[in-house]
């Protein structure tokens, strides 16, 4: 019979067991790793694509991603895309992104714009999607930033059969806040078609923009000099861009809008797109 246990028969065993409840623990850790969840990238964007043709369009997206069920809940899936009502394009100085007219590079202008279909798997990974421009389709590849505000170093190529001459070139996006503020400045009247700032003759406009949970854009002015009176217009927002629609003295009136900074200013610049063929810059308004 074993009287006894030796202080080495001890630390042997102790040694043993320690060993063991390490394995079991790590054993316990590899089966709690998971795959990354899939990020949510819905919301408002704007994408710059800069030709190598020295040409530069902004891309404004109210993006949408699909969602599936995990253990009975929704959870984003990944497939990002976003329809014509949901798009704009604006052409951009490609030396300072300011403004200088809607419908993008590739003309004329159409309503055969989309985003997508696309896919984002995780932050920090790679994300594809294509873009429709009026009708010319163009393919990405990019990096989602790991905080998933950010598309980085982008490229976007054309597809074969675009009538569009843009040749592709580089494309990085950023997530917007929702639009808000109050602007001030000068403007065209309602009833005219001004071909100068000269002409803006309402002379003291106060804006005031607000945007809902919908993505839906109320636009608030109030007008002094030609015009006394106020006069809102309401319409959907894509990325920094919107279109809002109103009636004045019986007449319906659709203004597009942009937002931009100028000179760290944050101002709104608006045309009067009532007649898409003849659209006609009516003021930039500074907050």
């Amino acid at each position: 019979m074993l009287r006894f246990v030796t202080p080495k028969l001890i630390v042997g065993i102790t040694l043993l067991v320690a060993c063991g409840l390490l394995i079991s623990c790590s054993s316990g850790s590899k089966s709690a790793i998971t795959n990354p969840t899939t990020p949510n990238v819905a919301g408002p964007w704007q994408l710059i694509a800069i030709s190598t043709d020295g040409s530069a369009t902004g891309i404004e997206v109210a993006l949408t991603e699909g969602q599936v069920l995990v253990n009975g809940v929704e959870q984003p899936d990944g497939q990002i895309a976003a329809d014509s009502a949901q798009i704009t394009f604006v052409s951009l100085n490609p030396a300072n992104s300011e403004i200088t007219g809607f419908g993008g590079s590739c003309l004329p202008v159409t309503t055969a714009n989309t985003f997508g279909p696309g896919t984002v798997t995780a932050l920090g990974a790679p994300i594809s999607f294509s873009f429709t421009e009026n009708g010319n389709v163009f393919n990405v590849t990019a990096t989602i930033s790991g905080d998933g505000t950010s598309i980085l170093n982008g490229t976007y190529t054309p597809q074969t059969g675009n009538t569009c001459t843009d040749p592709g070139g580089t494309i990085t996006g950023t997530l917007l806040s929702k639009l808000s503020g109050t602007y001030t400045g000068t403007m065209c009247p309602l009833a005219s078609t001004c071909q100068s700032s000269s002409e803006f003759t309402d002379t003291v406009v106060s804006a005031t923009v607000s945007e809902s949970s919908s993505n839906v854009l109320t636009l608030g002015l109030v007008l002094s000099g030609t015009d006394n009176t106020n006069f809102t217009l309401t319409g959907p927002v894509t990325g920094n861009a919107f279109s809002a629609t109103g009636t004045f003295q019986g007449q319906t009136l659709t203004y597009y809008g942009y937002y931009e900074q100028l000179s760290s200013v944050p101002t709104l610049y608006l045309v009067n797109g009532t007649n898409p063929a003849q659209p006609f810059h009516v003021g930039t308004l500074a907050q």
